[in-house]
């Protein structure tokens, strides 16, 4: 009697920004570290285990030893290359002292309006429709 199989995805994000990714035929009954194993990501994007910071199933934490079913796509995070609450600090920062970048501002806003007064002739461009 033949075992059962069943299809999975593997993606792994470089931090280049490509996407690789793969689907593995695997036995009913699998985790996500056997998966792992059977995509080759290791070879492929020339990784080890300890640059993984996690695993997930369609963006959902999962440990390594939880069993995959039929059709899932398994996601392989990376760390973070930046503290989030530093980089929130920082934008609070510059909120704070003014610098707003004008990709920021909203036409509708007062602030926007503002920009546009303040700002020497030929630097910024108002946009009609």
């Amino acid at each position: 009697m033949s075992e059962q199989l069943i299809s999975v995805t593997i993606c792994y994000a470089r931090s280049s920004g490509e996407i690789w990714r793969t689907a593995v035929a695997l036995p009913a009954g699998s985790t996500i570290e056997q998966a792992i194993a059977a995509s080759g990501v290791y070879a492929a994007c020339a990784i080890e285990g300890t640059d993984i910071a996690g695993t997930g199933i369609f963006g959902i934490r999962k440990p390594a030893d939880h069993i995959v079913h039929e059709g899932d796509r398994v996601e392989l995070y990376r760390a973070l290359t930046f503290d989030p609450m530093e980089s929130r600090r920082r934008r609070a920062a510059h909120r704070k002292a003014g610098i707003l970048k004008r990709k920021h501002l909203k036409k509708s806003k007062v602030a926007w309006q503002e920009y546009l007064e303040t700002t020497p002739a030929g630097q910024a461009t108002s946009k009609s429709d």
